[in-house]
């Protein structure tokens, strides 16, 4: 019993076992065995079973979420060229997520773009009340870093993030 407990916590615990597949079986004693090997030809009632995602794995880091929820990233952004394309870029580099606005597209947009700068530049940074004209790395590292946004990507899964950006 000590056996099959050790071995249990070893799968359990285990960093590689990423959906890996268990071998369930009873052998010939009478005893329920466990192995990542395919049982032997004499083990009774085999099953194969898969071991599923650790229940951490898929999800942001903790520093992610809080910095998306106190100070949410959004950035304006039309089809400008280099400079959109820069900042879309750099922000999928560093792992942001964020929401995109375009004032090209959208009155909306536009009007918010207006209201938060007074001009109609792209690319615009918004990273919770305050706005950054242009793009510029080393001020937007800055922004980001003062918001509490980790350093590099911490992004798992896209689909679980506050915010994703545009598909290219």
């Amino acid at each position: 019993m000590r056996r099959f407990s050790v071995l249990l916590a070893a799968l359990l615990c285990a960093g590689q076992v990423y959906a890996a597949q268990v071998y369930r079986w009873v052998d010939k004693t009478g005893h329920v065995q466990y192995s990542d090997q395919p049982p032997p030809a004499d083990a009774q009632k085999a099953e194969q079973r898969k071991i599923g995602d650790n229940v951490i794995d898929g999800q942001d880091s903790y520093a992610l979420k809080q910095a998306v929820a106190k100070a949410p990233v959004v950035l304006f952004t039309t089809d400008c060229g280099q400079y959109c394309d820069s900042a879309k870029a750099f922000l999928v580099a560093r792992g942001i997520p964020y929401t995109t606005r375009d004032p090209k597209n959208s009155k909306a947009d536009t009007d918010a773009l207006m209201a938060l700068v007074g001009v109609m530049e792209v690319p615009v940074l918004k990273v919770g009340k305050k706005p950054y004209k242009g793009f510029e790395a080393a001020r937007w590292n800055e922004a980001l870093d003062e918001a509490g946004y980790p350093k590099s990507s911490q992004l798992r899964d896209k689909k679980t993030s506050a915010a994703t950006p545009p598909k290219p």
